[in-house]
C-alpha cells in the first residue's frame, strides 16, 4: 500500500462529501481525513420542508459536523476556500490558512442562480439553509392577515418550489394567495410522471395558482414583472420566494481545468483533468458521458460512495472503477402529512407515502446514534408503515 504522508482533504460536507469521508473512514479507519466546510451544520434539505412547518425537530434536518465527525474518528475544520493551487498540491482559505494535500476532494455544492433577474437579492427570501428558513418563517408569521390575503409568488415549479407552496398552503391555511411562476410549460419537467400528476393535483386541490410558460422580467419592492406570451405583466406582491435554479459553487481554480457549463469537467472516475490525485463531485462537477444527471441528493450520495472506494483502490494503487449511476426514483413532499413516491416500480401518494418517506429518510441520517433514535421513535408511533410499504413493493 502507497504511505499517504499529507491528509485526504474533503472540501464540502453535504451528501457527497459527507459520504465520502464517511465510507473512507469505515474502508480504512488508518486514512488521514480532514473535512473542510464553511458551515457549522450539515443541511438534510428534503427534511427542511418538515421543520418549517414543524413536523419534524430541527435536530433531524441539521446536526452539528462537530458531533458528527468526532464520532466518526474524522477531523473537521470550520473555514472557508479561496484558492486552490493544483500544480502545488496547495488550498488557501480565508483565514490565511494553506493545507496541503495527498488527495483532494472537492464537493462544495451550489448557489441559488438569480439568472441575472433585477431586484432579487433585494426583495426574494430564499430557501437553502437554516438562516434561509428561519428569516421566511419569521416573514411568513409577521405578515399573515386572517382578514386580507398577501399576495405570495414562488419563483420555479421544480420540488422545491412546489413542496414550499404546499407546506405554506397547509401552514397558513387560507392567508396567503399563492402562486407559482416557471418558464417550461408544466411542473416539476425534470421529474417522475406520476409524482408531477399527484404534485398537480395538491396544487390544483389547494388553489394554488400557476404562470407557466413565463418568466420573470423585474422584481421590486411591491410588484413582480412577469413576460408571458410576449407581453409584460406587473403584479402586486407582499413575499416572493426565489427556488428557480442553482449554479455551482466553485472556488478560485489556479491551473489548467476544464470546465463545461461552470461546472469542472471530470472523468467516470471523477479525476479532474491533468490532476489525478485530485476529484470532484456533486453540484459542481459533470462527468463526460453523463452530463444529463440531476442535481439530486440521491446523485451525490452515490457518487460519494463510489469515490470513497476508488480512493481506496488509489491508496493501495491498483486501478479505478468507472462510475454507474442507479435510479433509484424520487420522493416529494406534497403539504401537511403527505406525499408522493415513484421508486424501483413502486408508487404511493397521500399519508402513506409520507410515512414511508420520513421512514427512508430517518434511515439515512448521518448522525448514526440520531438515526437510530429517530427511525425507532418514527416506527414505535407508526408500527405499521413498514409493513404496508413492503407489501406493495412488487
Amino acid at each position: 500500500m502507497r504511505s499517504i504522508k499529507k491528509p485526504i482533504v474533503i472540501v464540502g460536507a453535504g451528501f457527497g462529501g459527507m459520504t465520502v469521508a464517511s465510507n473512507l473512514k469505515r474502508l480504512n479507519p488508518a486514512l488521514p481525513i480532514l473535512v473542510v466546510d464553511s458551515e457549522a451544520q450539515f443541511i438534510f434539505k428534503p427534511l427542511m420542508y418538515e421543520v418549517l412547518s414543524e413536523e419534524l425537530p430541527i435536530w433531524e434536518a441539521a446536526p452539528e459536523y462537530s458531533n458528527i465527525f468526532s464520532n466518526l474518528g474524522i477531523t473537521f475544520l470550520k473555514n472557508c476556500l479561496t484558492k486552490i493551487r493544483f500544480d502545488e498540491n496547495i488550498l488557501e482559505f480565508s483565514d490565511d490558512l494553506k493545507l496541503g494535500y495527498e488527495y483532494l476532494v472537492l464537493c462544495t455544492g451550489s448557489l441559488s442562480n438569480t439568472f441575472s433577474v433585477k431586484g432579487v437579492y433585494e426583495n426574494c427570501y430564499f430557501f437553502n439553509n437554516l438562516n434561509d428558513l428561519n428569516n421566511l418563517r419569521s416573514v411568513l408569521q409577521k405578515i399573515q392577515n386572517n382578514n386580507i390575503k398577501k399576495k405570495l409568488f414562488i419563483i420555479g415549479a421544480g420540488p422545491s418550489g412546489v413542496e414550499i407552496a404546499c407546506k405554506v398552503n397547509d401552514i397558513y391555511k387560507n392567508n396567503f394567495d399563492i402562486s407559482i411562476v416557471e418558464r417550461s410549460n408544466e411542473i416539476l419537467s425534470k421529474n417522475k410522471i406520476f409524482n408531477r400528476e399527484e404534485a398537480e393535483k395538491a396544487l390544483l386541490s389547494r388553489k394554488i395558482n400557476l404562470f407557466l410558460n413565463s418568466t420573470v422580467k423585474e422584481i421590486s419592492d411591491q410588484k413582480i414583472s412577469i413576460l408571458n406570451n410576449s407581453e409584460i405583466r406587473d403584479f402586486d406582491q407582499d413575499i416572493i420566494i426565489w427556488t428557480a435554479g442553482v449554479k455551482p459553487n466553485l472556488p478560485f481554480i489556479e491551473g489548467n481545468v476544464s470546465q463545461s457549463n461552470g461546472r469542472i469537467l471530470v472523468n467516470e472516475k471523477f479525476q479532474i483533468d491533468n490532476f489525478t490525485n485530485s476529484f470532484a463531485i456533486g453540484d459542481i462537477a459533470i462527468i463526460k458521458g453523463m452530463e444529463d444527471l440531476p442535481l439530486t441528493a440521491q446523485v451525490a450520495i452515490q457518487e460519494g460512495n463510489h469515490l470513497a472506494k476508488n480512493i481506496e483502490l488509489l491508496s493501495q494503487e491498483k486501478d479505478l472503477l468507472p462510475f454507474e449511476f442507479q435510479d433509484n426514483g424520487e420522493m416529494i413532499s406534497l403539504g401537511i402529512g403527505e406525499a408522493s413516491i415513484s421508486a424501483l416500480g413502486v408508487t404511493l401518494s397521500g399519508k402513506l407515502a409520507f410515512e414511508a418517506r420520513r421512514l427512508i429518510y430517518a434511515s439515512k441520517m448521518p448522525v448514526i446514534s440520531k438515526s437510530l433514535k429517530s427511525t425507532a421513535s418514527w416506527v414505535f408511533q407508526k408500527k405499521s408503515i413498514l409493513n404496508k410499504f413492503i407489501n406493495k413493493t412488487p
